[in-house]
């Protein structure tokens, strides 16, 4: 599977020690902009966040975005890089949080994914329990700062409650 992702999952993953779970559920074809990974890397963030979003970088192709297209004014350079990249490579998905990047994707044709998706791709996969779930997604949001609404908050812990195991399978260490 072909993937492009933007700076905000690599970063809330990076945040809780799951960064690991983008090659495992997706593959290993990803590409990076470079404008992403140096977004990433700026910010100021914990050293052993730095060096899981550096190991990321170093096995994926972080690549310079060449005659960007410009989506909307809106958006950053580096959206504007990913978007650019996930529509000429073009990708099977586009891991990416932020609301206009994703509706820009899918009117290209783009599928997306974010960040809750792919951490209950994980739970529906076995790869966490639902207790353990529950637990990743409520320190996104009281620990890391991840902002989503209410309504979405409510209907992500409906699918865990829902769809999630009792308990995960064994062999999956942390990233």
């Amino acid at each position: 599977m072909k993937v492009v992702a933007d700076t905000s999952p690599l970063i809330f993953l990076a945040k809780i020690r799951r960064l690991d779970l983008v090659p495992r559920l997706l593959g290993n074809d990803i590409r990076v902009a470079r404008s992403v990974s140096m977004e990433a890397l700026a910010r100021e963030t914990y050293p052993e966040e730095g060096r899981i979003l550096e190991a990321f970088f170093d096995s994926c192709s972080v690549e310079e975005v060449r005659h960007q297209r410009r989506f909307a004014l809106a958006l950053s350079r580096a959206d504007n890089d990913t978007l650019t990249a996930a529509v000429g490579w073009p990708a099977d998905i586009l891991l990416c949080d932020d609301r206009l990047v994703r509706m820009t994707a899918e009117t290209e044709g783009v599928k997306t994914l974010g960040t809750l998706g792919l951490i209950l791709k994980a739970m529906s996969r076995g790869f966490f329990s639902r207790i353990e779930t529950r637990q990743l997604v409520d320190a996104l949001v009281r620990e890391h700062g991840f902002r989503i609404s209410i309504e979405v908050y409510q209907a992500v812990i409906g699918r865990i409650e829902l769809n999630g195991p009792r308990t995960s399978r064994s062999g999956h260490g942390q990233g």
